[in-house]
């Protein structure tokens, strides 16, 4: 097995490298054997700190106490838009380098990205639903208040239509449209969001009338302002009973 040589654990009788695809793996130099588990005693302790090994011309960072080598940095900053998400990053280069990814492939990201928008944390609850084409939204966003008497109230904020790259604006509207009139409220005042491909656009439906919210967006391109008209939603919730 031949990799990238990224340096010795502690002690120096084994030896860490990374393969093609950035996976370390570890090779004993007295026994000779190979495995991707950190070898015992070699695991990360919560007290542990990393260091950025400038030594290497690629991002690297090694335990200071054992010497074990990650590729990802272990202490990031605080993420400040759903591209600092490595793992929304990682499937929306995947969508910009191959367009022609098929329908589930666009759903992974826009997933993780209604959730890092609309955090459980503030209550959001968001769904990807499974039923066959258009008889439900592609995705729910729910969203949770408490009863003055402590009952926990749980609503439809958002409605969402995910289609792949070249799919019909209008036809999606119309399916989102349809969606949102049928929605759960007692009000039945929703906010509604349209993606296809990389393109995103906001929408409500409130007192029956179904309108835009802001314009089309990049998911890539324009990520400031699909955060801001996120919050935007966030701070202007309709009644909903």
């Amino acid at each position: 097995m031949s990799g990238t040589f990224l340096g010795p654990l502690t002690g120096g009788r084994i030896n860490q490298y990374a393969n093609s695809a950035g996976q370390v793996y570890y090779n004993d130099t007295v026994t000779g054997t190979t495995s991707y588990a950190i070898p015992n005693g070699f695991q990360d302790s919560a007290g542990d700190t990393w260091v950025r090994d400038t030594t290497k011309s690629w991002p690297q960072w090694n335990n200071s106490r054992t010497g074990r080598a990650v590729l990802i940095n272990p202490n990031p900053p605080p993420p400040q838009t759903y591209l600092d998400d490595i793992n929304i990053k990682a499937g929306l280069d995947l969508l910009y380098r191959l367009p022609d990814s098929p329908e589930h492939i666009y759903r992974r990201p826009t997933g993780d990205i209604l959730r890092f928008i609309f955090p459980s944390s503030e209550g959001y609850s968001v769904v990807q639903e499974t039923v066959s084409v258009n008889t439900q939204p592609d995705f729910c966003l729910f969203k949770v208040c408490q009863k003055p008497g402590g009952t926990l109230y749980q609503y439809e904020f958002m409605l969402v239509e995910s289609k792949k790259a070249k799919v019909a604006w209008g036809a999606t509207e119309d399916h989102l449209r349809d969606h949102l009139e049928g929605n759960g409220n007692d009000s039945k005042n929703c906010y509604g969001m349209v993606q296809i491909g990389l393109d995103v656009q906001f929408y409500k439906y409130e007192d029956r009338e179904f309108s835009k919210v802001g314009g089309q967006m990049h998911l890539i391109n324009d990520v400031n302002h699909v955060m801001a008209w996120g919050r935007y939603i966030k701070d202007h919730p309709m009644p909903f009973v």
